[in-house]
């Protein structure tokens, strides 16, 4: 058993079949590591609410072999707090059944010096088992509160959806910091507020006058700085380290295949990464303006599929 001195950390993730690939390719630019499974432990430390898909997170305090080692070193380092909670964390390694998750709780609770308070708790702890292995530590859980931005107040129904806008702005960055991040193609601004959410620097542009003041009204309703410029992406002269297109497709404005090879090339000019979906595989156009196609993935719903490419 130990009492671990090292940073180290356990996410748990979530996510439908339909969202599996995308939420692997996510992980992989959040952690810089494949990741397999719905467990994930890591040096890195993320705010689980930065991504759509992780639960929950568990700062290791302590590590045994059993229980007991766990409650031993609570008693031993005197851990005292007023107010705090002991959460159970469930993993796919973990098999406890309710009962022993509700003694293991208890047990626990009752070796922290102080009172608890399950309801309004100012730190919590929680405690799982790794294969063999017991852990302890201090708990964070994801808070949902960017849901909503599902309330937007302008919407159309072949958007993204903030969920997957949320991951994408994370494949964008990867463990960028402080990146300055460009939506050519803002249209109503999901992507430009997942991003603002985060604390990103980011803006949009968007060609269609009626399209951009809905995303100005959208940021505006949710109390966000206005970052839309209603002008033709091809006018842009700023560089930026990355930018999203979700290309478009003419549902409102007619547009060709030449126009769509067009905002691909310009993409080329103003960023260093590109993060493109798209209704097709466009690795030809992708390839033939200049960009390295670098990591992949999709999007699904049902028998609807979208193609996100990462380019550098």
């Amino acid at each position: 058993m130990s009492n671990l001195r090292e940073e180290k950390y356990l996410y748990t993730i979530n996510y439908t079949s339909d969202e599996e690939s995308l939420c692997r390719l996510e992980m992989k630019s959040i952690f810089q590591v494949e990741v397999q499974g719905k467990l994930i432990i890591s040096e890195r430390l993320i705010d689980p609410s930065r991504s759509p898909f992780i639960k929950e997170r568990l700062s290791f305090i302590y590590e045994g072999e059993s229980l007991e080692n766990i409650i031993n070193l609570i008693k031993a380092d005197n851990l005292s707090y007023e107010d705090f909670k002991v959460n159970y964390v469930k993993n796919e390694e973990s098999t406890l059944e309710y009962s022993e998750r509700l003694r293991v709780i208890k047990e626990v609770g009752l070796s922290i010096n102080g009172e608890a308070d399950i309801y309004n708790p100012k730190i919590e702890f929680g405690i799982t088992t790794i294969g063999d292995t017991w852990v302890f530590g201090e708990y964070m859980k994801h808070d949902n509160e960017w849901h909503i931005h599902d309330k937007k107040p302008y919407t159309y129904s072949n958007g993204l959806n903030f969920k997957v806008a949320r991951s994408i702005i994370n494949i964008a960055v990867g463990d960028m910091e402080n990146p300055r991040i460009v939506d050519p193609c803002c249209g109503i601004g999901t992507v430009l507020m997942e991003g603002l959410s985060l604390g990103y620097n980011i803006v949009g542009y968007e060609i269609n006058p009626m399209i951009g003041d809905n995303a100005k009204r959208n940021l505006l309703f949710f109390d966000y700085k206005d970052v839309v410029t209603i002008m033709d992406m091809h006018k842009v002269k700023e560089k930026y380290d990355a930018c999203i297109i979700d290309l478009p497709y003419g549902l409102f404005n007619p547009i060709t295949l030449k126009e769509q090879e067009g905002l691909i090339y310009k993409s080329r000019e103003i960023a260093e990464k590109l993060v493109l979906v798209t209704y097709e595989e466009m690795d030809s156009i992708i390839e033939g303006a200049g960009f390295e196609i670098v990591d992949r993935c999709t999007i699904s719903k049902g028998k609807f599929k979208r193609y996100v490419t990462v380019c550098i």
